[in-house]
């Protein structure tokens, strides 16, 4: 009995035991958070957006749905971006930047999710890490050899993840055709890109296809350094006949509020005869953009989700190839990367007097967040010097998204959001109303910023100046002009406040715009001496505006704009020959005018004429004194044994002074002859 009676009283003390361990466990376990999801984790792309998910409600309604500068999940190293409690146990972190890339991340749950709370967090430590660096593709495809019209080549352009430059590219590369190694391939591109074009010369035609392979090699680096290619990477293609075009791939997309498709070809297509084989429907007006490999159409198909494309058979390429039967294919536009941009996003400049809208386009973005900032007028220069376009690489504008910090250099004026339809892959256009910033009491720039309320990253900026001043300027070595005209009116607009500011921020010259709208500033030589002209501001009443020179100059490369070239102040020279070519033994004629700055006549000068040979020695040389009018003129003989090529004469003062110059050729050479036969 004892003994039983001890088996009871044994049973009855573990069960109170275990009663009281639960107990403890669940309160343990009712103050404790876990974490149910982490995600992305593992490999990542640059832009993304994280979510944790938590195992019970943290956030009150009234922070959720809010961006957040709080701290809630550290990240090593730091990535810059802001917190929002979608729900009272979901949180989204929203990079303003993308990451760096080829880089591992840890990320650590700090308490400040528990806001206080006598709660604790068993958050763990996530880890996830941009991609490393990776060549994805190659393309083959004919093309012409420059100055050699009778003559192709083949030519292939190589995909990686992260830009490559060239010249490291060049000793990791190796191209075989049929198997045999190419040696005198040639690599194209000359700057840093993610896509690399490299010649592989003139190759033999055949009527049949031809297998070209490429292999580039382990170890190579790309622009960012830190890893380099893990595995050696072989692409094959087989490339048919130069007789034959081949269409190898289509895709699509949107380009703002337009819709493309780009069809690549394995040569070049007669852009001038595309459009006699394309066909559409539903038909839609489009354009034609025609590459090396491929060619583009574009057009406005509205909120069509699909299209028939037919390219017809007949397709003619510019090296003889002809597409040997028709293409047909049903082209989706659905699955469109989400998007938001500026309709017009090169305008900066909004009429005060108009209606003061700002047309952004989106699609699949369910809505923004929409903030508008003014830079204060005496930071407009510190704002345009510091602030930077982000990019994913350090080389390489990669994602060239704007990003102002406006924090600095003046405040934000009014933040709002606008929900969206975010109807899928449609395209949705809205306004932005600048009607609350119109009578600032501190004159300025502004700054229009949207971005998805999802993913900050996906966003749009826009620097605007809200005025009627229109502003042309013209800067020269002692001289600025300044013209300002009304936006609304082109009228001229007179007492105008004009501004030159140099780069370090100091007042060149200022003035006033007379009754023709022209501020007129001239001897200023001096001041351009010690500074460089950046900005500069129009000011009347309530308006402000400005240009900033570094990104108004006109574009010149194009233009013969180099004028006269002066050699010595207070000389200007003509120097001319009765021809510019001559044979070897003939007689060069050659005169000179010689006139001042103001164009007067200059008299009873000595000057000195050297005649300098193709490999740059003094071939001859004759003094000469200048005649009442100013001028000379000399002849010599060409020896029939004179070195052929370029000549060059120099025109020297007494003090040896170069103050012109004049080429002329010697070469051996038969004219062009006509045979006249003539009858009565």
């Amino acid at each position: 009995i004892i003994s039983q009676k001890g088996k009871v009283v044994k049973r009855k003390i573990f069960y109170f035991i275990s009663l009281a361990l639960s107990v403890v466990f669940l309160s343990c376990s009712s103050n404790s958070v876990n974490v149910v999801s982490f995600t992305p984790r593992g490999e990542i792309k640059n832009l993304t957006t994280f979510t944790i998910e938590f195992s019970r409600d943290l956030a009150s309604k009234d922070i959720q749905n809010m961006w957040l500068d709080e701290q809630f999940v550290k990240f090593e190293p730091k990535i810059q971006g802001k917190f929002k409690w979608t729900s009272g146990n979901t949180l989204i972190f929203s990079p303003d930047v993308p990451l760096q890339p080829i880089q591992s991340y840890k990320a650590q749950i700090t308490n400040k999710v528990l806001f206080g709370n006598n709660l604790s967090i068993d958050g763990g430590t996530y880890e996830f890490h941009t991609e490393d660096f990776d060549a994805t593709k190659a393309d083959f495809f004919w093309t012409n050899i420059p100055n050699q019209n009778y003559k192709v080549s083949v030519k292939a352009n190589l995909y990686f993840n992260y830009p490559v430059n060239p010249e490291m590219l060049k000793d990791n590369l190796s191209f075989a055709e049929d198997g045999k190694p190419l040696s005198s391939f040639n690599i194209v591109s000359d700057k840093a890109s993610d896509v690399i074009a490299v010649d592989l010369g003139e190759v033999q035609q055949t009527e049949k296809k031809q297998e070209f392979s490429v292999a580039i090699k382990k170890g190579l680096m790309s622009v960012i350094g830190k890893k380099g290619l893990q595995d050696t990477r072989e692409f094959k293609y087989e490339l048919p006949p130069l007789t034959r075009l081949a269409i190898t791939g289509l895709s699509s997309g949107l380009n703002g509020d337009k819709k493309w498709i780009e069809i690549s070809t394995t040569q070049r297509v007669d852009d001038k005869r595309l459009k006699d084989f394309i066909q559409i429907t539903p038909s839609k007006p489009v354009s034609f953009y025609v590459n090396e490999n491929s060619f583009r159409i574009e057009g406005d198909f509205d909120n069509i989700q699909q299209v028939d494309l037919l390219v017809k058979k007949g397709l003619p390429g510019l090296y003889g190839g002809e597409l040997g039967s028709d293409f047909e294919q049903q082209v989706s536009f659905v699955n469109l990367s989400p998007s938001i941009q500026f309709t017009d996003n090169q305008g900066k400049y909004l009429m005060l007097s108009g209606q003061r809208n700002l047309e952004l386009s989106a699609v699949n973005i369910p809505g923004v967040d929409i903030e508008v900032s003014q830079i204060y007028k005496n930071n407009v220069l510190y704002f345009l010097k510091q602030y930077n376009y982000y990019s994913s690489y350090d080389y390489y504008d990669y994602y060239y998204t704007p990003y102002y910090d406006v924090d600095n250099y003046g405040h934000t004026l009014y933040k709002k959001t606008k929900k969206l339809k975010d109807d899928p892959n449609q395209l949705e256009k809205f306004n932005v109303n600048l009607d609350p910033i119109k009578n600032q009491k501190l004159k300025g720039i502004f700054i229009v910023e949207a971005r998805s309320t999802k993913d900050r990253w996906r966003r749009a900026a826009k620097m605007v100046g809200l005025s009627d001043l229109g502003i042309i300027a013209k800067l020269s070595s002692d001289q600025l002009m300044v013209f300002v005209n009304s936006i609304a009116t082109t009228e001229p607009v007179s007492g105008v406040n004009i501004t030159l500011i140099s780069s370090t921020n100091q007042q060149i010259v200022s003035g006033r715009t007379n009754e023709r709208g022209i501020a007129e500033f001239n001897n200023i030589k001096g001041n351009l001496d010690e500074f460089t002209p950046r900005v500069i501001t129009a000011e009347k009443d309530d308006d402000f505006n400005f240009i900033d020179l570094n990104e108004t100059r006109i574009e010149t490369s194009r233009f013969d704009v180099g004028g006269q070239t002066e050699y010595t102040p207070g000389f200007k020279t003509f120097l001319y020959g009765d021809r510019n070519l001559y044979r070897p033994g003939e007689t060069v004629n050659l005169s000179g005018i010689v006139r001042d700055d103001f164009s007067r006549v200059i008299r009873d000068v000595p000057v000195l004429v050297k005649i300098i040979s193709p490999t740059g020695k003094t071939y001859d040389e004759f003094k000469e004194t200048l005649n009442n009018e100013g001028s000379f003129d000399i002849s010599f003989k060409m020896e029939t044994y004179s070195q052929t090529g370029q000549y060059r004469a120099d025109v020297y003062t007494g003090s040896e002074n170069l103050i012109g110059s004049y080429n002329f050729n010697v070469e051996d050479f038969v004219p062009d002859k006509i045979r006249v036969t003539l009858k009565t």
